[in-house]
């Protein structure tokens, strides 16, 4: 467990969870993940199972591609060729659709329609990486095939595909509904507007049957959370993309009334929707850091301090980075379905289901969509306007063209490296005693932003403020107890209720 006051360098955590990425796959079978991880009951294990592959490998070649700008590609040659074999693998189908497969297993392939968007991001990864014209093509032909098959009805006529046919009742958010902003980055990749046009589709179709127009969460809107805060970070990137401020308006509601019941204040998200107890999952928390990063950047800078909040408690909190409580196995080799030898060095770098305040368990398409929301965050801590203005939105250190941003405990210092006509520091909440100096002079100090004009190169803008120590108290849905949270200004410093295999937090001393 790391000291929560310590700075946050997001390249440390793109790099860890991508040694993970490294460390866990099968390379005795093309670089296969292991999807499912038994890290308490003796003998642990990880396991292949059919969400091995389209589902995680997708995963882990989304991740690499978002977390290139930021860390660069693993040096890893054999990682790289065998996910993109596994990729086309799945896809050499003639129906356009990837499809789950485990090989030597006896059951027949089926094309999980909630699988689509993994397999439609990781082909989009290969061309990003590659620019491999075959990625293309199968990614061309998988639009394709989700246009045709969704024209009559808005969603899929069933949750899957096999040999014989459609099977189970769909569920839109858990299939097409998810799949918006993957649809917006093919549109963006292969200059395509199909991808716009479905991503539309299935957006209107969302709006209209699986979210009500206050926000609420409908019968026919499913389970399964992580399709749901995903559908939600879709409809606020296609308000953006689009101009159509509905999308965003209705993104704001879902998020703000649908999911409030859900999450926590440090940002942990229950995995399914209903009031029993349940784990929370990492996946669900770097949606909701990606959907207030998007919703901060239409216009309602607000939602900067929930995404900074969930991203620098919950998510990286969730980050194994210690499994000496893993009991590792002597004298078992690894089978053909299951590898027993290594499995601290194997999870370490990954992200968890979590209770509140510990490890539940893990599965390693996790990690995948926990490295998008730490690579969207990253992102949105500095952006920059047409007009050359620049935007500091999350106070976390980060080196860019515009600036240099150093975040310490109590200061936040901005250099330019160019001319500045207008630079904006979002002002947390939080925030006392503020004080704003640029070389060394004292400048006025707005509500919600320290805006500075004219700045010229090498300038140096500098806060310095305190953060306020205050308790909290709270109860996540499906747990009995509540807990007591001890904050830092936005930052958790301790928490009642640690995890019996591990804690995200320090624990917090016993009421009195």
């Amino acid at each position: 467990m790391k000291d929560p006051m310590q700075p946050i360098d997001l390249r440390e955590n793109a790099l860890l969870g991508i040694e993970h990425i490294r460390n866990s796959v099968d390379r005795e079978r093309d670089c296969r993940p292991y999807f499912r991880f038994n890290l308490i009951s003796p003998p642990v294990w990880s396991q292949h199972e059919a969400a091995d592959t389209p589902h995680t490998v997708g995963r882990f070649l989304h991740a690499i591609n978002v977390c290139n700008g930021m860390v660069g590609l693993p040096d890893d040659t054999e990682l790289l060729e065998g996910l993109r074999k596994q990729i086309f693998d799945s896809c050499d189908h003639n129906d356009g659709f990837a499809w789950d497969d485990m090989g030597s297993d006896s059951s027949p392939p089926l094309a999980y329609m909630h699988h689509q968007r993994e397999a439609l991001l990781a082909l989009i990864a290969v061309w990003r990486i590659w620019g491999d014209p075959k990625a293309e093509g199968y990614a061309r032909a998988l639009v394709a095939a989700m246009e045709k098959t969704t024209r009559a009805t808005g969603t899929y006529p069933g949750r899957c595909l096999g040999p014989d046919g459609w099977q189970e009742d769909n569920i839109a958010t858990t299939t097409s509904e998810r799949a918006i902003g993957a649809l917006i980055a093919y549109s963006r990749t292969f200059d395509d507007s199909l991808g716009i046009d479905l991503a539309l589709r299935f957006a209107r179709h969302a709006l209209a049957v699986s979210f009500g127009e206050n926000g609420e969460l409908t019968p026919a809107c499913g389970t399964h959370i992580h399709s749901i805060t995903g559908t939600i970070a879709s409809l606020a990137e296609l308000g953006l993309v689009t101009g159509e401020r509905e999308f965003t308006a209705r993104a704001r509601l879902i998020f703000d009334v649908g999911m409030l019941p859900y999450r926590t204040s440090t940002g942990w998200v229950k995995e399914s929707v209903n009031a029993k107890y349940g784990r929370g999952e990492a996946n669900c928390t770097a949606d909701l850091i990606e959907a207030a990063c998007l919703l901060g950047a239409s216009g309602y800078s607000a939602y900067f301090e929930d995404a900074e909040r969930m991203l620098c408690n919950h998510l990286l909190a969730s980050q194994m980075d210690d499994l000496s409580w893993v009991v590792e196995n002597e004298g078992m080799e690894n089978t053909e379905r299951r590898a027993y030898e290594g499995l601290r060095q194997r999870a370490r770098g990954a992200f968890c289901f979590g209770e509140p305040n510990g490890f539940h368990s893990y599965n390693s398409d996790l990690t995948g969509a926990a490295l998008q929301g730490i690579a969207a965050a990253w992102e949105h801590i500095i952006t920059c306007e047409d007009n050359g203005n620049v935007r500091i939105n999350l106070l976390l250190s980060r080196e860019h063209e515009a600036v240099t941003v150093l975040s310490g405990n109590t200061t936040l210092v901005v250099e330019a490296k160019r001319p500045i006509e207008t630079l904006s520091i979002r002002i947390p909440p939080w925030c006392e005693s503020l004080r704003a100096t640029i070389d060394g002079n004292a400048i006025p100090i707005t509500r919600y932003h320290l805006k500075v004009s004219q700045v010229r190169e090498g300038a140096q803008v500098k806060m310095t403020f305190d953060r306020p120590r205050f308790l909290t108290q709270e109860r996540a849905v499906g747990h009995e107890n509540p807990y007591r949270i001890q904050w830092s200004g936005n930052t958790v410093t301790a928490m009642d209720g640690a995890g019996m295999h591990m804690a995200l937090y320090p624990s917090l001393e016993p009421a009195e």
